[in-house]
């Protein structure tokens, strides 16, 4: 994590446990290890979106954190963390009533080689694989409360789905009594 000075003050509700990167628009890198310390910090109303770069020391030694400098009117710079192999968890929020785009993704081993501005050599591709079959079962069959053909609904969009906002789903928004939204489990809505 790079060091604070009067210019670049700390966000609030830092944590700095590694595991789960953030960065945003004029503040440090956050660091996160659990749901829980996320949800903390985000939640669907308060931000327009989320961007997480997943990483763990046993696929890849510390990610490279770049600070840019911004011509965006009303911010100076924000950082960039980079790295073949993490996994990009993006988490879009509400605009005019509906719930945007979602991912989960990582490079393949040939996509680094071939694409990543980092070394892919760098990365346990095996370890980064059983990994992110992992992360994607744990959000399919523990933290979604329901689904969208076959696409996890995690709760915070369900409730707001409840309450009055869409879902925006293949170019179509889902409402609260659309069919393609089917509950899950026995978790709590």
């Amino acid at each position: 994590m790079t060091a604070r000075s009067k210019n670049n003050p700390p966000c609030p509700s830092d944590h700095c446990i590694p595991r789960c990167e953030i960065a945003e628009f004029d503040c440090e890198v956050r660091r996160f290890d659990s749901i829980s310390a996320i949800q903390a910090v985000f939640s669907l109303g308060r931000h327009p979106a989320a961007y997480f770069q997943l990483w763990s020391p046993s696929i890849m030694k510390a990610p490279v954190i770049r600070r840019i400098d911004l011509k965006v009117p009303g911010h100076s710079f924000r950082y960039v963390v980079e790295g073949a192999g993490l996994i990009q968890l993006f988490l879009d929020g509400r605009k005019d009533e509906a719930i945007y785009h979602r991912h989960y993704g990582h490079w393949s081993e040939a996509g680094a080689r071939e694409r990543s501005r980092h070394p892919a050599e760098n990365c346990d591709w095996k370890t980064l694989a059983k990994l992110s079959g992992r992360i994607q079962r744990r959000i399919r069959n523990r933290l979604s409360v329901a689904k969208i053909f076959g696409r996890p609904i995690l709760p915070q969009a369900y409730r707001a789905v409840q309450h009055v906002a869409g879902l925006l789903y293949s170019g179509v928004t889902h409402h609260a009594d659309s069919k393609a939204i089917v509950r899950v489990g026995s978790a709590p809505s």
